[in-house]
């Protein structure tokens, strides 16, 4: 009998398994909860050049969600790469009906990191998607401004009623810093650290760290411990060589 928590990635499928579903098991396995996935759809990529992607229709997606569920809770689940807005709420809205206990984190892909573009009106009902829906939001600065323009992340926070953290890795300067806003709160969680030395990217870090915070969530840390732990996590990855692809563990 399995007694490790259920945690589910639905995202889409990168060959090189630096992003998406694949690298997401890889982080699940690592914090010792036990990963399942959902395909959303097929990229043609390496670490290091986008070709295009396959979208799965929704009904290909609810069939694999339909299986799941039938042997499956999952205590937290992330959701990544997703065509468009609808597929979205077709998503969420299948969720809170069949797993409404689960604490969902949405990483919005709003583009691939060789420049690809997956979405372009999103930002136009992300209020109606989000509320009541997500418990988090993980974008990166460029993709929070696309999402909600210039308005101050805790005035969206409180009027959602959801988290939102704002991953700082496109940050100039010697230390990142991830800011976790969260409803009815004073000041955000701030999450800083040195950068690693040298000019090592990595592909796919802002869906290790939303599967990372996932798991973490899983294993009954509250929100702000979760934020931390994976944040560090990410940093290992990083510095564990220098090429694009990162090793996953936790203990080096």
């Amino acid at each position: 009998m399995n007694t490790r928590p259920y945690v589910l990635s639905i995202a889409g499928f990168d060959p090189s398994s630096g992003a998406g579903v694949t690298s997401d098991i890889k982080t699940f396995e690592q914090h010792e909860v036990y990963g399942l996935s959902v395909v959303t759809a097929i990229t043609f990529q390496n670490e290091s050049s986008f070709k295009g992607v396959k979208w799965l229709s929704f009904e290909e997606i609810e069939q694999q969600l339909i299986t799941l569920a039938e042997k499956y809770t999952p205590t937290a689940i992330k959701v990544g790469l997703i065509e468009s807005a609808s597929t979205l709420k077709q998503i969420l809205d299948w969720i809170k009906k069949y797993w409404p206990e689960a604490f969902i984190i949405w990483d919005p892909i709003l583009k691939a990191s060789a420049g690809f573009p997956f979405h372009s009106k999103l930002h136009l009902s992300i209020s109606n998607l989000v509320q009541g829906h997500i418990h988090l939001l993980t974008p990166n600065l460029p993709e929070y401004h696309q999402l909600f323009g210039d308005d101050k992340p805790q005035q969206i926070v409180d009027a959602l009623q959801s988290n939102i953290l704002i991953k700082g890795g496109h940050q100039t300067g010697d230390d990142v810093c991830d800011e976790l806003y969260m409803p009815n709160s004073d000041k955000a969680f701030r999450i800083k650290s040195q950068k690693v030395k040298g000019d090592w990217q990595k592909h796919g870090t802002g869906c290790i760290l939303s599967s990372a915070i996932a798991a973490e969530i899983a294993l009954n840390n509250q929100l702000p411990t979760a934020c931390s732990k994976a944040h560090y996590y990410v940093k290992k990855i990083i510095g564990s060589n220098s090429s694009l692809l990162g090793y996953h563990t936790i203990n080096s």
